[in-house]
């Protein structure tokens, strides 16, 4: 019985990891796999006579290629992302505008989109203008650099490693934005992974979240709230497997199996004896860790209601703690109610005077 415990325990403590940096930490190995396919598809590119007649639309076809190669798991994605890039690419060069500045942009965006974390339209506006800055800026510098007396696919091969080079370095701010927002489960992946009986806390702790968010005071408060807000649907995601699994494990029926295995007629046969015994050890294991199961579950529950009662104490506790407007005195109210105070004593005497006056008139 105690091995299930511990291994569920594990589980459940896996819930709890938030990973932090990984957009940034993950950069140098998606910029390296940029440059290599750029590289390569630039040289074959070279080798087919497309960089002696026209070198911006080999260079575009790199700059397709090194964008589709940043994230391996979307591999599927990548002919969409070189015939997209490659097209805008040619339609610059149609237009005779410069088809590095197109084709950077187009490949910056697509970049963006093929990011493994949750992107919005304005990573692929950064993604965009960063690699169209860098592609742009690095064509400039390999026109500088790279000797022009060299044979074409080196000329080719250097190009395409200095713009690409550069131009990956527009997914710099793409990764820092990621590493800076809080990271949220999104409803439709609410929707996909769990079950609607397992939705309602996890969208109670995204709403407490975004209630809370204009009020939170800096960047760490806000990206830990957010991450007990993912911690709440983690642990959901926990209890809907481990009550999946006691679903599974009718305790009557394996109690019924039990009793049958060992409810064994005295002629029996010996090895289906011992097999029926044996049989009956492992149903009794099951139940066993059935139990620690449901112990498991009903742990996972009672975390879900301490992390939401957490987001609700935090959320009162920054409306108490945001600055009111009644708690501030204005700096020139006394010399406003002294004015104000001249003034009624000014009219008071006046009134007076003027009843006064008219006394003595009658």
């Amino acid at each position: 019985m105690g091995e299930p415990v511990s291994t569920l325990q594990k589980v459940s403590g896996g819930a709890l990891t938030v990973s932090k940096g990984s957009a940034l930490a993950q950069l140098p190995k998606r910029q390296a796999l940029w440059i290599g396919a750029q590289v390569i598809a630039t040289l074959a590119a070279a080798a087919a006579g497309l960089w002696t007649t026209h070198p911006e639309l080999a260079l575009t076809f790199g700059l397709a290629v090194g964008a589709s190669a940043v994230n391996p798991k979307k591999l599927w994605a990548s002919p969409l992302v070189i015939a997209a890039v490659s097209m805008v690419g040619l339609f610059f060069y149609i237009q005779e505008w410069p088809a590095v500045i197109g084709a950077g942009a187009a490949a910056g965006a697509l970049a963006s989109w093929l990011q493994p974390q949750r992107t919005d339209w304005l990573d692929h506006l950064n993604g965009a203008l960063g690699v169209l800055t860098g592609s742009s800026l690095g064509l400039w510098a390999a026109s500088t650099l790279v000797p022009a007396a060299l044979p074409a696919a080196v000329i080719a091969g250097l190009t395409a490693l200095i713009v690409g080079l550069v131009g990956s370095q527009g997914m710099l701010p793409v990764a820092y934005r990621f590493d800076q927002l809080p990271s949220l489960p999104s409803a439709r992946q609410i929707r996909r992974l769990l079950r609607v009986a397992y939705r309602r806390p996890v969208f109670k702790a995204v709403e407490l979240y975004r209630g809370s968010h204009s009020a939170a005071p800096d960047v760490e408060t806000r990206r830990g709230m957010a991450e007990v807000a993912t911690w709440v649907f983690r642990l959901q995601q926990t209890m809907q497997t481990l009550d999946h699994e006691l679903e599974s494990i009718d305790p009557v029926e394996i109690g019924q199996r039990i009793a049958a295995c060992e409810d064994l007629p005295e002629d029996v046969d010996p090895f289906t004896k011992e097999r029926r015994q044996a049989t009956a050890l492992h149903l009794n294991r099951l139940l066993e860790h059935r139990k620690a199961i449901a112990v498991e579950r009903g742990r996972t529950e009672a975390l879900v209601d301490y992390a939401l009662a957490f987001l609700e104490e935090a959320r009162a506790g920054l409306a108490v703690a945001r600055e009111l407007p009644g708690e501030a005195v204005p700096d020139r109210l006394p010399e406003v109610l002294d004015r104000l105070r001249s003034q009624a004593k000014e009219g008071d005497a006046r009134r007076r005077t003027a009843r006064e006056m008219s006394a003595m008139q009658v």
